[in-house]
């Protein structure tokens, strides 16, 4: 494990330019448009190369947009059009579809809008250094590092917005959610899981390494681990507290700490019932449990619908129902309990500071946004990085792991009681508040980069 927070960077020496992307989704886009905006602050130039989708959400911010182009070019609204067989699949299925289709198909695209946006970056302001940021999900950087006659960044950084996923004799292949195990029989198992899951994803590695090569990059890296081994830095994105130990981490890692409340944009108008919010968080006469489905799998009968049917009886429980959408809405045929409000989208740093219990699929960010507000989890999710993050809740003591992505009325009614009744549950949450508060995430970036290029 390697933390090395500092005083931050050296403001005497000159800034390179940086050239940020993000795979085009919400879950991966907004953590990085959250810390192009604090580099900004800090006086970097941020270019910040995505689908057409986020031209305005980028420009917002201060930051030169540059297109990705081609296949590439996604936003959550294209899904369903470009993906229709999508729709139909569940759990590990969708997991599967999304890591082909999502993420390595992408690369050839991604490699070359991030070499059309460095031409145009060197071109505008030659002799400068630049520095190419990208989060986890996007594999075309991979290609930048590898091909030996492309156009180079003078430094590589990967952004670990996802939990960390490479292969080490104290964990289980990243997918599944199987705890760690560090003992002597935990290693054989965990070698054998190793060799089972590089069988298993077999096919998907050859497509990553014939695409690679289809832009004059190669390598034989296992690709969970060639994304975090390949860049100068690979910096992870939250506490040491909330991953798995790891003897053998690579020596280029770094944690720098979650992003703090408050990093995202702030709300500028608030649903009807906070006056009511507000007051039952003084008066603590009931307490306050959010659901969310998330911003990416948003079907509420998996989870939402299942928590208001859970808690409707609870007198003493006021629900909070967040549908991640601005706009959404639930089906009118949907009756809403007494003790449930309603919002299409509430920003998480808002609600979670006044919430007993937050119930949510497992996205990353939402177990990020609930460590910095010291909120106990129930988590329920089966689709992408969902069983990894729950797996972790479950390692750390913060929640409820409910293993499973549609878990029943009785079971969330369970959980949530649990973690209301057993402290433990805040109190570990709390500390790990704690300890993110004593960091600072975008300072230490900002050093990382200077050393890259000093």
């Amino acid at each position: 494990m390697t933390i090395q927070q500092g005083s931050g960077h050296n403001g005497t020496a000159e800034k390179p330019i940086l050239l940020m992307a993000a795979l085009p989704i919400y879950g991966h886009t907004m953590p990085m448009r959250a810390i192009a905006r604090a580099l900004i602050r800090l006086g970097f130039s941020v270019n910040f190369v995505s689908s057409p989708h986020y031209r305005t959400s980028m420009e917002n911010i201060g930051a030169t947009f540059l297109p990705l182009t081609g296949y590439c070019a996604l936003s959550e609204s294209m899904l369903i059009e470009r993906f229709p067989e999508r729709a139909s699949l569940v759990d590990q299925q969708v997991a599967n579809f999304d890591a082909e289709h999502l993420f390595v198909r992408s690369i050839p695209s991604q490699y070359e809008s991030i070499q059309a946006a460095l031409q145009i970056v060197k071109e505008r302001e030659p002799g400068k250094k630049v520095v190419q940021i990208v989060d986890c999900g996007f594999l075309g950087a991979m290609a930048s590092i590898l091909n030996p006659s492309g156009i180079k960044p003078d430094a590589h950084i990967t952004m670990g917005i996802l939990p960390l996923a490479v292969t080490s004799i104290d964990t289980a292949p990243f997918g599944p959610g199987f705890p760690p195990d560090s003992s002597p029989a935990g290693r054989v198992r965990n070698a054998a899981l190793h060799v089972a899951n590089r069988e298993k994803l077999s096919g998907l590695q050859d497509l990553f390494c014939e695409l690679l090569a289809s832009v004059g990059a190669y390598t034989n890296e296992f690709l969970f681990d060639a994304g975090v081994t390949l860049p100068d830095r690979y910096i992870q994105m939250c506490i040491p507290e909330i991953e798995y130990p790891r003897s053998d981490l690579p020596p280029n890692v770094r944690y720098a700490g979650g992003l703090p409340r408050g990093s995202r944009d702030p709300s500028t108008s608030f649903p009807p019932f906070w006056n009511e919010i507000m007051r039952i968080s003084k008066t603590r006469e009931k307490k306050i449990v959010a659901v969310s489905q998330g911003t990416f799998a948003t079907l509420p009968s998996q989870l939402l619908l299942p928590t208001l049917s859970a808690l409707s009886h609870k007198e003493d429980v006021l629900v909070i129902a967040i549908l991640g959408a601005r706009g959404a809405s639930l089906p009118p045929e949907i009756v809403i309990p007494s003790n449930v409000r309603v919002a299409d989208f509430i920003p998480y740093d808002e609600i979670l500071h006044y919430c007993d219990v937050f119930v949510t699929n497992g996205g990353y960010g939402a177990l990020q946004h609930a460590i910095a507000n010291g909120t106990p989890l129930v988590i329920a999710g089966s689709t992408e990085d969902k069983p990894e993050n729950a797996a972790r809740v479950q390692f750390a003591g913060i929640g409820v792991n409910l293993s499973t992505g549609s878990p029943s009325a009785a079971m969330i009614r369970v959980a949530v009681e649990k973690v209301i009744e057993d402290i433990s549950f805040k109190e570990k949450v709390m500390s790990m508040k704690l300890s993110t508060e004593k960091l600072d995430p975008i300072a230490f970036i900002a050093k990382q980069i200077m050393e890259c290029v000093a």
